[in-house]
């Protein structure tokens, strides 16, 4: 689990600017936690099965292994961040991640709990 830091000294963990007492900022607290669908492997030679899985966990330490299966991902930020943050996550839903190539541009059939309240740009 991410620790929260010292809140005398806090600043936006994206930009840096400081967020002294009385400030607005954002307190983000993300997970990600490892799925998988309910599919049975083939369970015709059991044995290759366990011999490949530890194959794949030989030479990763604890911490590695662990932050496949959940991370904690705790952020202050500052009002200009929030929207870039917000911005980058409507942009992967929308659109699909760049960064793998199995993604494509689609509509997610579920939002989750993505939860949308206006926002006021300044001018």
């Amino acid at each position: 689990m991410t620790q929260i830091s010292d809140i005398s000294k806090r600043h936006c963990d994206s930009c840096g600017k400081a967020l002294p007492d009385g400030v607005l900022f954002y307190h983000c607290r993300t997970e990600l936690i490892a799925a998988k669908d309910k599919t049975i492997p083939d369970l015709k030679y059991p044995d290759k099965l366990i011999a490949q899985a530890l194959s794949e966990i030989a030479g990763k330490d604890e911490t590695e292994l662990l932050n496949d299966v959940y991370q904690e991902i705790i952020l202050q930020l500052c009002p200009d961040c929030r929207i870039t943050l917000l911005q980058r996550i409507h942009s992967m839903i929308k659109k699909g991640c760049s960064t793998c190539a199995k993604c494509e541009p689609k509509t997610p059939k579920k939002k989750g709990k993505l939860l949308d309240f206006p926002v006021t740009k300044k001018t």
